[in-house]
């Protein structure tokens, strides 16, 4: 009798385990859009840290002039004007009143500038990510995904004791995210809007953006399709603290809210699943080291926690809820060069995450500076 009892318990402890795992397909719109708060969290910070500037601007008035290879000395490592607006050296009129249409130092070049162009850079950026995605009580999920991005900014004024400046990005998206129960391939794109505002060592950078995502979800029924869409707004605070003429250290802290519309559809598996809305929060405290190594290279190290908070979503199938799935927090570091040449910049960046995510990741930015 006992025996038998024994049998029947390994029995049922087996059947459910083969239930969860049959039942993992119920949980594609959760991975889906975890994937989206992930990926949200690499297009607002690229975004912010690209219109920011390059990394010559991070030295403040403590960078040095220097000569350009053209023998046309109007660069600061390829990006600054040497002989440029009044408001890089302070100079003033009679009154003491800058004169926004005056060049040169004290206006000895020439008496009037033309006007400003409205955009002043453009911007072309590519990130992969390869990390493994840890959910309380369930198996690791392999995420492969590429982010291709593009920038505008203009409208560069003085504003009070600072500048401001607006820019548009926006871009597209694919990922695959796999484990032994589910594949999925996610495609979509998205637009967003820029501000940003530097009081000489003190940047603040404001975004939002929204996005579509469309999904294939195969599992052992078949192929679930259902579409993600997402809305976010973002702020990145930095303060640049020049130690000497070529290191800065740049202390800053990120903060996102992510809204992702969560679909309802008709499984393969002939269940209904529906799913509630997320609301996710982040904030990441980030310490950045900037250093110009010499001939207009610089390298970066930087590293960053973040801590992720909010509601992950309801699950609920022919009107039984289960348990959310929630990831963990995660430590993100890495190291990057860059350098000015004319009037390019390119960049290039390698990092690493662990904790809630695992994994490696690198990119590539090229920036225009009219």
């Amino acid at each position: 009798m006992k025996k038998a009892s024994l049998l029947a318990l390994c029995a049922f402890i087996l059947s459910a385990n083969g239930a969860f795992a049959a039942g993992s397909h119920i949980y594609a719109n959760t991975f889906t859009a975890n994937n989206i708060t992930a990926f949200q969290h690499s297009i607002m910070t690229t975004a912010m840290q690209t219109f920011e500037g390059t990394a010559a601007a991070a030295l403040g008035g403590r960078a040095k002039l220097v000569k350009h290879d053209d023998k046309d000395s109007k660069y600061l490592y390829g990006t600054t004007p040497m002989y440029g607006w009044p408001r890089l050296y302070g100079e003033y009129g009679d009154d003491g009143s800058v004169k926004p249409e005056q060049t040169g130092r004290n206006g000895g070049d020439i008496e009037y500038a033309e006007n400003r162009p409205v955009l002043n850079s453009s911007w072309l950026n590519w990130q992969h990510f390869n990390d493994d995605v840890k959910f309380s009580g369930y198996d690791e999920l392999n995420t492969d995904t590429d982010l291709i991005m593009f920038g505008l900014a203009g409208g560069e004024a003085q504003r009070g004791f600072g500048i401001s400046e607006w820019g548009i990005f926006g871009g597209y998206v694919g990922s695959t995210q796999e484990n032994n129960f589910v594949n999925i391939e996610e495609g979509g794109g998205y637009i967003g809007l820029y501000t940003g505002y530097n009081i000489q060592k003190f940047n603040l950078s404001l975004a939002a953006n929204a996005g579509a995502l469309y999904n294939n979800a195969e599992n052992e029924y078949g192929t679930d399709e259902f579409a993600n869409m997402w809305a976010g707004v973002a702020m990145n605070a930095t303060y640049n603290i020049a130690l000497d003429d070529s290191f800065t250290i740049q202390p800053g802290v990120y903060a996102g809210y992510t809204w992702v519309g969560s679909a309802n559809y008709m499984s393969m598996s002939g269940n209904t699943v529906a799913n509630q809305n997320f609301n996710m929060f982040e904030v990441a405290p980030e310490i950045r080291a900037i250093k110009h190594i010499g001939r207009g290279w610089f390298g970066f190290i930087d590293f960053k926690y973040a801590f992720m908070m909010g509601h992950g979503g309801d699950v609920v199938v022919d009107g039984i809820k289960y348990d959310d799935l929630n990831t963990r927090d995660y430590a993100e570091y890495g190291i990057g060069i860059e350098k000015s040449i004319d009037r390019f910049n390119i960049a290039l960046n390698i990092h690493r995450r662990d904790g809630g995510r695992s994994g490696w990741s690198g990119g590539f930015n090229l920036k225009y500076i009219f």
